[in-house]
């Protein structure tokens, strides 16, 4: 990604304010199980964070893509993965399809609201059955004279509970297969609008996740992103923003774990000498850090072409893949190079080891993505 000094600029200024609202707190945050997120997204709102790329018009900065990769970075940098999940969703998920997709409704309602930090964003996709096969979708929306009836049940959303709307991934019923989608924007305000808390997570502790059941629920017209049909393209599209930051973040994630695990190594003696004088050791620290700076530089090109409006979902596709993978990797060495001590959680390392598991599947599972990979490579490409 190429960055400037303006850039870098900015990373001293986000990294100041993540380090006074999230680092700070998030231990608390992770032992009671709740992050004030309402609270956050005000304040980082303030800041001007929530809507860095955003049009001016609708009360963001409208900067270059660059910010939103420096803003992954920093995220990433924050030790516990549970802000960057939230957040990821509110800044560089959901508002981008509101500015590309809104309704002149959607904007004055909901985006420009989100962006102020006023409202919580979810994006409800994933149902109990499955969230990968996008065709096997049963929530619906029939239309109606005023809008669309919804009904249906979506699971394991991120921001489930808390959110102030969602935008649902529904069937309509009016074409054949995924030519049928559409995504609908619903405030959980709505009559039949019903939300639950997922509990006793692995992961993640601290961040929302939830239930949303939608029982005839009215929506207005002017609530549908784009046109019925379109639900599957614009899915896609935001599958491909999605798996760039999230490349990003957990980049950020393995470089903070890799570091403090050297700095561990470095001061640990064994048998007279410090763990990285030991090969074993040593060699497998460097081959991280090596590999580190090979998917670094790879989801850098990825996002470089998300920057400059090439289709790259293929290649956001494999930056989320190999960068989640190796963040398990980094992590597991992690715990492993503290023995007990990283096993009883002594620092943040054993925490990223427990968030680091939802990189196999949030944003896309490894399966999925690999059956993503594979059609292109074979000429049969389908998300």
């Amino acid at each position: 990604m190429k960055l400037n000094r303006q850039h870098e600029l900015f990373r001293e200024s986000v990294r100041m304010v993540l380090d006074r609202e999230c680092v700070e707190l998030v231990d608390d945050w992770e032992r009671d199980g709740v992050m004030p997120v309402h609270q956050l997204c005000k304040t980082l709102a303030a800041e001007g964070l929530l809507g860095l790329t955003m049009p001016v018009e609708d009360g963001g900065l409208g900067l270059d893509l660059g910010y939103s990769y420096v803003w992954a970075q920093e995220l990433g940098r924050v030790p516990a993965g549970a802000p960057a999940m939230a957040l990821s969703v509110q800044t560089d998920i959901v508002a981008p399809l509101l500015a590309r997709a809104g309704t002149p409704e959607v904007r004055r309602d909901v985006l420009r609201p989100a962006i102020r930090g006023e409202l919580v964003a979810a994006l409800a996709a994933t149902e109990p059955a499955g969230g990968s096969d996008l065709g096997a979708l049963t929530t619906t929306a029939v239309r109606t004279e005023r809008g669309f009836t919804v009904n249906g049940t979506k699971a394991f959303i991120t921001n489930g509970s808390v959110a102030d709307f969602a935008v649902v991934l529904c069937r309509t019923g009016e074409a054949a297969g995924i030519g049928d989608l559409a995504l609908l924007v619903v405030p959980t305000n709505l009559a039949g609008v019903r939300q639950v808390r997922h509990t006793g997570k692995l992961g993640h502790r601290s961040c929302d996740h939830g239930t949303l059941t939608f029982t005839d629920v009215e929506v207005p017209a002017a609530y549908l992103l784009g046109e019925v049909g379109e639900g599957y393209e614009l899915q896609t599209r935001t599958f491909t923003r999605e798996r760039c930051f999230l490349a990003v973040v957990a980049l950020g994630q393995a470089e903070r774990v890799l570091r403090a695990t050297v700095h561990h190594a470095r001061r640990r003696r064994v048998l007279g000498r410090a763990l990285t004088d030991h090969q074993a050791i040593g060699f497998r620290l460097a081959e991280l850090d090596a590999e580190l700076d090979l998917v670094r530089s790879y989801a850098g090109e990825a996002y470089q072409l998300l920057a400059d409006g090439a289709q790259c979902l293929r290649e956001a596709s494999i930056a989320k893949l190999r960068a989640t993978r190796l963040l398990r990797e980094v992590a597991d060495v992690g715990l492993q190079v503290r023995g007990a001590a990283g096993y009883l959680g002594v620092d943040d390392v054993e925490r990223t080891y427990r968030d680091a598991r939802a990189g196999s599947f949030a944003g896309g599972a490894d399966e999925a993505l690999l059956h993503l990979i594979a059609g292109h490579l074979t000429g049969t490409e389908q998300e």
